[in-house]
C-alpha cells in the first residue's frame, strides 16, 4: 500500500514538473488590424498594429488571423515599450479558421432581413385573401335578406366593388414584392456559398516571444511581404475637341486574394518589384571551338545512339541559361489626395484617404492622378491599307508623368472611340495616340492602269507601277495630314528598284516608305502620285511581302 501511494506522489511530482517547465511561458492571442499597405505590381508589403498589455516576465505573443500568403522570410517585428523581444516564430494553423470576415456578416445580416420581409409580405398577403373570402361570404349572406331599399343595395355594392378591388390590387403588389425578394435572396445565398467556400482556409500566426521586467503597454507593429496581391495601371484619355489639350485619368486596378479584407487602410502604390533581382549579372568567359569527332564502331555508335546526348555548340548552353535566367526576373476625386514620391529606383504613390481591398481578386479602381497632357492633334493616312483618315494625337513631355505600359480607354468629343496600348517603354519624346477614324477627310487610291506595264530589256524585265491617291478635306478648318505609302526594297543586287515619281514626298530608303505631308483648306482636294520601277532577270519570277 505505502509503495503504491509512493508510486502515485512520484508521478504526480514528476508530472508536475513536466508541466511546469512546458508552462514557463505565458501565452497570449493577439488580435491585430492591417493599418497600411504598400502595394507593389505582383504583390504587397503590410503593416499590422496592435497595442498589447504585457506582464512581467516571459510571455509568448500570438498574433492571430494573418494571410497564409504571407512570406515568413520577410517578417518583421517591432514594438514601442520597456520590453525586450526574444523570438519571433511563423506557423500555419490548419485547426482555426478565419475570423468571419464583416462581407459575410452583411451577407447574413442581409439574407435575414429578407427572410423577414418576405414572412411579414406573405401575412399581409394570406389577410388580404381571407378578408376577400369573408366579404364575398358577407355577399351572399346580404344577397339573400329581403327589405333592402335601391340606395342601400348601391351602397352595399359600391363597398364591395372599392373593397375588392383595393384588395386585389394589394395582392398583385405583394405577390410582385415577394418575387423581387425572393430574386435577391437567391443571389444573397449564392453569394454568402461562395465567400464561405473562400472563407474556410487555414490562418497564419506570429509567435512573438518577449520579456518584460514590468507590466507595460506596448504597440505592435508586423512587417510583411503578402503574394497574391498587386496592381497594373489604367488610363482614361479624353479630350473635348482637337484644339483642347488630352486630359490623362492615371488610375491603378488593385487586387488582393489574401484571405484578409483590407478595410479602411491607407493604401501606397509602388512601381518597384521585390521579387526581382537588385544584383547586377556577371559576364563570364563566353569560348567558342571546333567540334571533335571520335570515329567509333558502327554498332557501338548505333547503341549509344539513342542514350548519348547531341553534341552542341558552346552558344546553344550559353542561350539555354539566359533564358532560364530571363524566366527568373518578369468634385473631389481620389486623384487629388495622392502623394507622389520618386525614389531612386522607384516611384511611390501615397493615398492619404483611407481605402478598402476586399480579400476576393476582383479588381478595384483606384485613382491615383489627373494631368493635362501638352498636345498635338494631326491626322494620319495609310490608303494602301485603309482609305480612312486618322485623327492623331502626340503627347509631349509624356515621360514626366511617371507613367507604367498598360491599357487606356480613349473618349474624343464626349464619345467613347476605343482602346490602346499607352506603351511607357517608347523611347522618344513623344508619345502618338490615334483617336479613331475621321469620316470628313475623303481618301482614294487608284492604280494609273495606263502607266502599269511589263517591259522586256535584253535579259530583264522591268515593271512599272503608278498609283493616284486623291485627298478632300470636307471639314470647315484647315487640316494637316500625313500620307503614308511605300516602294518595294530589294534584297538583292539582281533586283533594282527605282522611284520615278513622288513630287514634295520624304523617302526612307532603307524601309522603302514614301511620306507626304500636307495642308488642306475647307473643300479643297489634292493629288498625290508615286511611280516606280522594279527591274530584274526574265528567268526569275519575283514576289512581294514583307
Amino acid at each position: 500500500m505505502n509503495t503504491t501511494r509512493k508510486t502515485i506522489l512520484t508521478f504526480a511530482l514528476l508530472f508536475s514538473l513536466i508541466v511546469g517547465g512546458w508552462a514557463t511561458d505565458k501565452e497570449k492571442a493577439i488580435k491585430s488590424k492591417v493599418k497600411n499597405v504598400t502595394v507593389f505590381l505582383n504583390r504587397a508589403q503590410v503593416t499590422n498594429a496592435a497595442r498589447v498589455y504585457v506582464p512581467a516576465g516571459q510571455t509568448i505573443l500570438i498574433f492571430e488571423g494573418l494571410s497564409t500568403r504571407l512570406d515568413k522570410q520577410s517578417l518583421q517585428v517591432s514594438a514601442e515599450g520597456n520590453l525586450t523581444i526574444m523570438a519571433v516564430k511563423h506557423r500555419v494553423n490548419y485547426l482555426k479558421n478565419f475570423a468571419k470576415v464583416q462581407r459575410i456578416k452583411q451577407l447574413e445580416d442581409s439574407i435575414t432581413y429578407f427572410n423577414d420581409r418576405i414572412a411579414y409580405v406573405q401575412v399581409q398577403k394570406e389577410v388580404l385573401v381571407s378578408e376577400e373570402k369573408m366579404i364575398l361570404a358577407n355577399q351572399k349572406i346580404g344577397g339573400k335578406q329581403k327589405g333592402l331599399s335601391a340606395q342601400e343595395l348601391a351602397e352595399m355594392a359600391a363597398f364591395y366593388r372599392k373593397r375588392l378591388s383595393d384588395i386585389r390590387f394589394s395582392v398583385l403588389r405583394h405577390n410582385k414584392n415577394l418575387k423581387k425578394h425572393k430574386r435577391r435572396l437567391e443571389k444573397l445565398r449564392s453569394q454568402l456559398y461562395t465567400e464561405n467556400k473562400n472563407a474556410n482556409k487555414p490562418t497564419s500566426e506570429v509567435m512573438v516571444t518577449v520579456s518584460a521586467k514590468a507590466a507595460v503597454n506596448a504597440n505592435f507593429e508586423l512587417n510583411y511581404i503578402v503574394m497574391n496581391a498587386g496592381w497594373r495601371p489604367i488610363y482614361d484619355l479624353r479630350a473635348k475637341n482637337s484644339k483642347s489639350p488630352i486630359q490623362l485619368s492615371y488610375k491603378a486596378e488593385v487586387f488582393q486574394n489574401t484571405g484578409i479584407d483590407w478595410n479602411n487602410v491607407d493604401i501606397t502604390l509602388s512601381t518597384g518589384n521585390p521579387s526581382q533581382s537588385g544584383y547586377k549579372p556577371n559576364l563570364n568567359p563566353w569560348y567558342v571551338g571546333f567540334v571533335t569527332y571520335y570515329p567509333k564502331p558502327r554498332r557501338e555508335a548505333e547503341m549509344r545512339k539513342s542514350s548519348a546526348p547531341k553534341v552542341t555548340l558552346d552558344e546553344d548552353v550559353t542561350v539555354a541559361a539566359n533564358q532560364k535566367f530571363t524566366k527568373k526576373d518578369n468634385s473631389k476625386t481620389i486623384a487629388d489626395f495622392t502623394k507622389v514620391v520618386e525614389t531612386t529606383f522607384s516611384t511611390k504613390f501615397d493615398i492619404s484617404l483611407p481605402y478598402s481591398i476586399p480579400s476576393n481578386g476582383r479588381p478595384q479602381l483606384v485613382e491615383i492622378a489627373k494631368h493635362n497632357m501638352k498636345t498635338l492633334y494631326t491626322h494620319s493616312a495609310v490608303p494602301k491599307l485603309d482609305k480612312d483618315a486618322f485623327l492623331m494625337a502626340q503627347l509631349v513631355e509624356w515621360e514626366k508623368f511617371n507613367l507604367l505600359s498598360g491599357k487606356a480607354n480613349i473618349y474624343f468629343e464626349g464619345s467613347f472611340v476605343g482602346e490602346t496600348f499607352l506603351n511607357a517603354k517608347n523611347t522618344k519624346d513623344t508619345m502618338n495616340i490615334s483617336l479613331g477614324r475621321d469620316k470628313r477627310i475623303v481618301i482614294d487610291r487608284k492604280q494609273i492602269k495606263d502607266f502599269t506595264r511589263k517591259k522586256f530589256l535584253g535579259s530583264n524585265i522591268k515593271q512599272t507601277f503608278g498609283y493616284e491617291i486623291s485627298v478632300r478635306n470636307t471639314k470647315r478648318e484647315n487640316v494637316t495630314i500625313t500620307i503614308e505609302e511605300q516602294i518595294p526594297v530589294s534584297k538583292t543586287n539582281k533586283i533594282t528598284v527605282e522611284l520615278l515619281e513622288a513630287e514634295g514626298a520624304q523617302v526612307d530608303k532603307t524601309t522603302g516608305k514614301v511620306t507626304w505631308k500636307i495642308t488642306l483648306k475647307p473643300q479643297q482636294t489634292t493629288k498625290l502620285t508615286l511611280k516606280y520601277s522594279v527591274k530584274y532577270p526574265k528567268k526569275q519570277q519575283i514576289v512581294f511581302g514583307s
